[in-house]
Parts: C-alpha cells; structure tokens; sequence
C-alpha cells in the first residue's frame, strides 16, 4: 500500500487511492488536517467516507480493513 499512486477496491463501492496532495487534494485534505507530500483518499460510491483522506497506512487501517482490498 505504500505506492505513490495507486488504486485499491474493496466491497460496497470501497476506493482507496494514493493521491499527490497538490491542486483541489491538498485543499481537502488540508480541511481534513492532513498535510504532507501524498495521503490516501478513501470513497464508497463517489462519496468520502471518514475524513476522506488518511496520511499513512496505520490511519488508513484504522477506517477500513485492508484485508479487503484488491488492486485495481
């Protein structure tokens, strides 16, 4: 999970998506208080789920179970 870019799926519609936080991402994620390089942006169905964006791997656990990803 710890590619710059990547695409994850998982069940119900589950995105999970490596984003550089430039442009319109480091806006949101900055509302979202999470500032750095790159974060994971997490959606069901186009909707953010959570926060929506999530720094690291550790905190992106903690709002889904990464056993159920799938790349792609």
């Amino acid at each position: 999970m710890g590619d710059d870019r990547g695409i994850w799926t998982g069940p119900g519609g589950l995105r999970v998506a490596a984003v550089r936080l430039t442009g319109a991402h480091r806006i949101w994620a900055e509302r979202a208080g999470v500032r750095g390089a790159s974060a994971f942006l997490v959606t069901r169905n186009g909707m953010i789920v959570g926060r929506g964006y999530y720094p690291s791997v550790e905190e992106l656990a903690e709002v889904v179970d990464l056993a159920d990803l799938r790349a792609g």
